[in-house]
């Protein structure tokens, strides 16, 4: 495989709702929105991240069900955001009305992170690397 991209597919209860977050939240460029049924696609950091209405069946994953998590206190992927600083994102993020999950954590191998939910409680992590 000689693959261009990577990303990921959310599946979301309000597209447009969710497009605020990552575009004017986060900082994701939005490339593409469709309306039916509702679907977005944003860039960032060298990756693809698709936005799509939770609910609706398609012919080329049959039997599959894309639905936003059902429970927040239960995440079975997160999404890793790279950036320079993360005190400083973690204190802009909460100027916008993000909340964090816990306070900066700097693990004793350096680099500190932080994680929030999306509109759907979809877990990110902002991670400044050591």
């Amino acid at each position: 495989m000689n693959a261009a991209r990577a990303g990921a597919i959310l599946a979301v209860a309000d597209v447009e709702r969710s497009i605020a977050f990552y575009r004017d939240v986060l900082g994701f460029a939005l490339e593409a929105v469709y309306d039916d049924p509702p679907y977005a696609t944003l860039a960032g950091a060298g990756m693809r991240l698709s936005l799509a209405e939770q609910g609706h069946p398609a012919t080329d994953r049959p039997g599959v069900a894309m639905t936003a998590p059902a429970d927040a206190a239960q995440a079975t992927v997160a999404l890793v955001i790279e950036v320079g600083d993360a005190p400083k994102e973690h204190e802009r993020l909460a100027a916008a009305g993000v909340r964090s999950l816990a306070p900066v954590f700097s693990p004793p191998w350096g680099g500190h992170r932080f994680f929030v939910r999306d509109p759907d409680s979809f877990l990110v992590e902002i991670e400044q690397p050591a």
